[in-house]
């Protein structure tokens, strides 16, 4: 069965000392709901709070580092009458894959794709001042570069009647979170690969707690879990390969 994130908390607690066992664990009590799960006695209530805090600054640090492939979801997009601008789903990081090529609107109903606006969102209301003057079928999109809670996708062309219903994929990154309200969630990563960031976790935590830190224990379990998340097995040799 897949660890669940109030379990996860519960090992990095076992491992620095605040619970012993069974006894003191969170999570463990019938008819909690998600949000409340991570409210424990005041004795350890801190301790709690400070380890979700410890494992949402370790995930963020492997996601941005690129240490491990980010999780990929679809949005579709739903092309309006008159309609310029669209949402975005709430866990939109950025637009998924490596180059352009990669990181293209795909139509659902036909082999056409389109692709991001030579020079971004702001080149593209830079290029059209008065963009009612452009209807039709888009030929681009751009993200908007605003930092509204809402992310928006735009396209280059103001969909009429005839493009209305038209809809598009766009995969995207999503953000990574483990708040207190996702107590009762899997984890983003393999059972193999918790399990070894529950050292990594544990570190930080008496880090920031005790100023204590065993870099040796950090650094080997940091390197175990970063080479099981990753979805290929590393190459046991590199460069050209020649012939005998």
């Amino acid at each position: 069965m897949a660890i669940r994130y109030f379990e996860a908390v519960n090992d990095c607690m076992k491992r620095v000392g605040l619970i012993v066992g069974d006894v003191g664990e969170i999570g463990t009590g019938t008819g909690a709901t998600a949000s409340e799960i991570f409210y424990a006695d005041s004795e350890i209530q801190h301790g709690v709070d400070m380890m979700i805090q410890m494992w949402q600054e370790v995930t963020n640090e492997v996601f941005s580092l690129s240490l491990a492939p980010r999780l990929v979801s679809t949005a579709t997009i739903d092309l309006v009458t008159a309609q310029r601008e669209y949402a975005l789903p709430g866990d939109f990081e950025r637009v998924a894959g490596w180059d352009r090529n990669e990181q293209v609107l795909r139509a659902a109903t036909s082999i056409s794709v389109l692709p991001e606006y030579p020079g971004g969102y702001l080149q593209m209301l830079a290029d059209q001042p008065n963009a009612t003057d452009y209807t039709g079928e888009p030929n681009f999109y751009a993200i908007s570069p605003s930092n509204a809670a809402t992310t928006m996708l735009r396209v280059d062309r103001e969909p009429t009647s005839n493009e209305n219903g038209w809809y598009y994929f766009l995969p995207y990154e999503r953000t990574i979170s483990l708040t207190a309200t996702q107590a009762a969630d899997t984890m983003p990563y393999s059972d193999t690969v918790t399990r070894a960031l529950v050292p990594v976790v544990s570190e930080v935590f008496e880090r920031h707690r005790k100023k204590e830190f065993d870099q040796n224990v950090f650094r080997s379990s940091l390197v175990r879990a970063l080479t099981m998340v990753q979805t290929h097995p590393p190459k046991r040799r590199y460069g050209v390969r020649r012939g005998c």
